[in-house]
């Protein structure tokens, strides 16, 4: 028994010591933590807190975008029929009215240009035999052998015959006008003409010989396209601006442009139009904006991708907050202020001035040095603001 109590006796020394260190490490680490704690609440909230400060704003929007030019031209036959011939390849260079392909037509197609042609024939022998019977009468009246009347008559038949070649003329020089020869005496399967609209460059060809296309007269949705030319002179950029970003640009606002093929190229641009309508993009509101490539050249090619960056509005010596303590709320701006108690902090409405992706100028509402939440306590834990669900929108896009 004494053997025991031997060792239960130094046991219980050293198991006092162990709680008496933990007691004074505990003590000590509270008194450490004391000296280090932030002032302002900051450790309460974890860091969730910004400050009212006296600084720099500068937009700069950055986006991306597709390389157009500025003309493009899609090509469609006016005729329904076969590709009989090709003469052009993408990238080969045209003047309007070049030819660019011939078209058999279809029987549909061969008909209509056969009733064209003996349209104008029959209105053009009509009109001449109208006219040599007018002609005839007017003498027969000056001789005194026909009356007033007859007269009449053989002039309103002179009239309707010129009327009636007036329109066959215009219906075959419209078909000329979209290639198709109307040659009386040709064959008809030969004459069909596709000619340049424009001068340019083939960027596309989208048919090869052999291949049956249809008609794009009815409408510009309708019929095949054959393929398309474009200006490469002119190149422009079109690119979509988010909603709250739109009214940082304007008309003729300069920009700096580069693409990935050439990282060290730089590019001017200039903003040649903002859409009127916006449109949706994923469930945010974009606007397009047209850029004019200032200073292009044959290296910019269609379908390339652009970066372009719009220095906006800068503005130094101002109040300014991070961006997410500011909310909007029923149509007005708020701050949540924290004035040293412990309730809980204070909404402030506020006037809020420029803005980039992390800083917003305040105009009225808050003082420098004051601290200022970067939640809004309403919702801590519950639902997103609208503020937030933009922002995650945004920043879902940008990732796309």
């Amino acid at each position: 028994m004494k053997r025991h109590l031997k060792w239960i006796v130094p046991a219980i020394v050293v198991l006092a010591v162990v709680v008496v260190v933990v007691q004074q490490g505990r003590r000590g680490g509270g008194e450490a933590n004391a000296q280090t704690a932030p002032e302002d609440g900051e450790t309460i909230l974890g860091g969730r807190t910004g400050v009212c400060e006296i600084g720099d704003i500068s937009v700069l929007l950055t986006e991306v975008g597709e390389i157009q030019p500025e003309t493009m031209v899609m090509v469609k036959s006016k005729i329904s029929g076969k590709i009989q011939s090709l003469y052009v390849k993408e990238g080969q260079t045209v003047h309007k009215g070049y030819l660019l392909a011939k078209v058999e037509p279809d029987m549909a197609q061969a008909r209509t240009v056969a009733s064209l042609k003996s349209g104008y024939g029959r209105a053009r022998v009509n009109m001449d035999r109208a006219r040599q019977d007018h002609e005839r009468d007017i003498e027969l009246h000056d001789a005194g052998h026909i009356s007033n009347e007859e007269l009449r008559l053989s002039k309103d038949d002179y009239d309707i015959a010129r009327i009636e070649y007036r329109s066959a003329f215009e219906q075959m020089r419209l078909a000329e006008e979209d290639g198709v020869s109307m040659d009386l005496e040709a064959e008809a399967e030969e004459l069909l003409d596709i000619l340049s609209p424009a001068s340019g460059s083939v960027i596309r060809v989208d048919v090869e010989e052999g291949e049956i296309v249809t008609s794009g007269a009815v409408s510009y949705t309708s019929g095949t396209t054959l393929m398309i030319i474009a200006d490469l002179s002119k190149m422009q950029i079109r690119a979509g601006v988010n909603e709250v970003d739109v009214g940082k640009i304007r008309f003729g606002q300069d920009v700096v442009i580069d693409v990935d093929a050439y990282p060290n190229v730089k590019y001017d641009g200039l903003i040649t139009h903002i859409a009127p309508a916006a449109r949706d993009e994923q469930g945010v509101k974009v606007f397009d904006v047209e850029i004019d490539i200032v200073d292009s050249d044959e290296r910019l090619r269609p379908g390339m991708t652009a970066n372009i960056e719009i220095q906006g509005d800068h503005r130094e010596g101002i109040l300014t907050v991070p961006v997410e303590a500011v909310f909007k709320k029923a149509g007005r701006y708020v701050a949540y202020v924290l004035d040293g108690s412990e309730d809980e902090p204070v909404e402030r409405e506020v006037v809020t001035g420029i803005s980039n992706i992390s800083t917003v100028e305040i105009v009225e509402g808050l003082s420098e040095g004051e601290t200022v939440t970067l939640y809004d306590p309403d919702l801590e834990g519950g639902e997103l603001s609208e503020d937030e669900e933009r922002r995650q929108r945004m920043s879902r896009r940008g990732r796309g």
